[in-house]
């Protein structure tokens, strides 16, 4: 099945010929375009994807008849073959309406699948909860944005094509305000700071990102929450949206995400490491994944143009992870293990 894939827009241009003259302008960009859908397209032309040298953007509608060279510019997702199988896996639901859906994704759950015949994804989970979807048929249905496999938190997918694009187009231009918890290792100096430090893919490294001068551009903001013995809780809005950012960058200034098997050189946080006591034998971890969740996504809804933000409670595991650190009584789930999750490696917008 093939479908279009918004995470991958790709700018054209083409002019009207002699023979064009007179036709729609969605029934002439399906006949350049025929692997495009013409409801598609006609989406795209009303979302402000097609623009026209010359004529004012609230002119250009898909019944706008052409008079021959016109120089037309549109964006187009990349197209996409790939079957998704539905997969009953529980989502727990923020809100939903006809254009969107927010998720408090779990951890332990990719985004979308890394190559072709995998499961246990979002997408699956989608596809299994959800009649409508943006870019149905892809291997990113629905999925506007990414969340790390095992970062916990607010999420928010399309139920239809002009949806999708509209939020993309606020990633893109990075309206969307995204605000992040992330426990680390180490008394942070400052109360508050920037990192502004280009990331790049780690060579030796496949699923790795690094700090690197040779980068794409990348700023983190961060606030201290509350400080512990020998771990501080961090309030974090990235203000871009780079493959692992929050990870490399706390890691970067010497303050590792707890549990974080990429980016951490320590192993998983127990109780009696916090206790400052001699770990029994097999003892399981307050939290066998990175600390670091979604707390809150704040953007536009596509169809009504009203603010809206939507935020998610502390999932168990960092809940008891921070009680813990206060000082309360927790019980550790001895069934924790660490979730190992092959995912794409990618930027997150």
């Amino acid at each position: 099945m093939r479908a279009p894939n918004f995470k991958h827009m790709q700018k054209l241009t083409v002019e009207v010929t002699a023979e064009a003259v007179g036709a729609r302008l969605d029934k002439f960009l399906s006949t350049n375009w025929p692997d495009y859908s013409r409801t598609l397209l006609a989406t795209l032309v009303r979302d402000g994807g097609v623009s026209i040298e010359g004529i004012k953007p609230a002119k250009v509608k898909p019944a706008l008849k052409l008079e021959g060279g016109e120089k037309i510019s549109i964006e187009l997702p990349a197209i996409e073959e790939m079957d998704l199988e539905p997969e009953d896996i529980p989502l727990q639901i923020l809100f939903e309406d006809d254009a969107i859906v927010v998720i408090n994704k779990q951890a332990a759950l990719s985004c979308h699948p890394p190559r072709t015949g995998q499961g246990g994804t979002l997408a699956n989970a989608l596809l299994f909860h959800f009649n409508t979807l943006s870019g149905k048929g892809s291997v990113r249905p629905g999925i506007v944005h990414r969340l790390d496999a095992d970062t916990t938190g607010v999420i928010v997918c399309a139920k239809d094509d002009s949806a999708h694009f509209k939020l993309s187009r606020q990633f893109e231009q990075r309206e969307v305000k995204k605000e992040y918890l992330a426990l680390v290792r180490g008394a942070v100096k400052l109360n508050r700071d920037v990192i502004d430090k280009p990331i790049e893919r780690d060579p030796n490294h496949r699923e790795m990102m690094r700090v690197g001068a040779g980068g794409r551009n990348a700023v983190t903001e961060y606030e201290v929450v509350e400080r512990f013995a020998a771990f501080t809780l961090l309030r974090c809005k990235p203000r871009t949206g780079r493959t692992h950012q929050i990870r490399v960058h706390l890691a970067c200034i010497g303050h590792p995400v707890v549990s974080d098997r990429l980016y951490s050189k320590k192993n998983f946080l127990t109780l009696s490491e916090v206790r400052g006591t001699l770990a029994a034998p097999g003892e399981p971890p307050l939290i066998a994944r990175q600390a670091l969740h979604a707390a809150s996504l704040s953007f536009t809804h596509p169809n009504t143009g009203l603010a809206v933000k939507y935020e998610a409670p502390l999932p168990e595991d960092f809940a008891a992870t921070l009680d813990a650190l206060r000082g309360r009584n927790v019980a550790v789930n001895a069934k924790i293990v660490a979730a190992v999750v092959e995912e794409p490696v990618e930027e997150d917008e």
